[in-house]
């Protein structure tokens, strides 16, 4: 396989080690769908619902303690964070209807995987940082 399709540096760090390590996460199974797709045998259709309902079981996760420590650190801005995830949610919803009318293809998936997460986390996600900083949050054990 060749070099990772996203690459985690510690720039999109938030602070927080769980929320840290949930993101690195999201970011290896971006990159194994990636591979999937770079093998171009079929492998990334098979591979392609098994790791997209792993990833929104693991979202979801994500998103609960996310959203949860957010509470905890009193963000302002937590409403439209959470329209974020659920906007989030309902285009996975969508692709993976499309893909299985033949619409939609695993790589497109990847590609907009991989905009979306380092956007939401390079942007959305780093506004949160200094709350949880502030409230000395990241000492909080999971």
């Amino acid at each position: 396989m060749n070099k990772n399709f996203v690459t985690w540096n510690d720039s999109y760090s938030v602070g927080l080690e769980l929320i840290d390590n949930q993101h690195k996460k999201l970011v290896k199974m971006v990159n194994t769908l990636f591979s999937y797709c770079e093998l171009g045998d079929g492998n990334a259709d098979i591979a392609y619902l098994d790791i997209i309902n792993r990833a929104m079981v693991y979202a979801k996760t994500h998103f609960s303690d996310e959203e949860k420590y957010m509470r905890l650190a009193g963000y302002p801005k937590l409403e439209k964070h959470i329209k974020e995830h659920k906007s989030f949610v309902a285009k996975i919803v969508k692709s993976v209807k499309l893909f299985e009318t033949g619409k939609e293809t695993p790589i497109n998936l990847a590609k907009f995987l991989k905009k979306w997460l380092l956007k939401h986390i390079a942007v959305s996600d780093k506004k949160y940082a200094p709350y949880l900083e502030i409230l000395n949050v990241h000492k909080i054990s999971a």
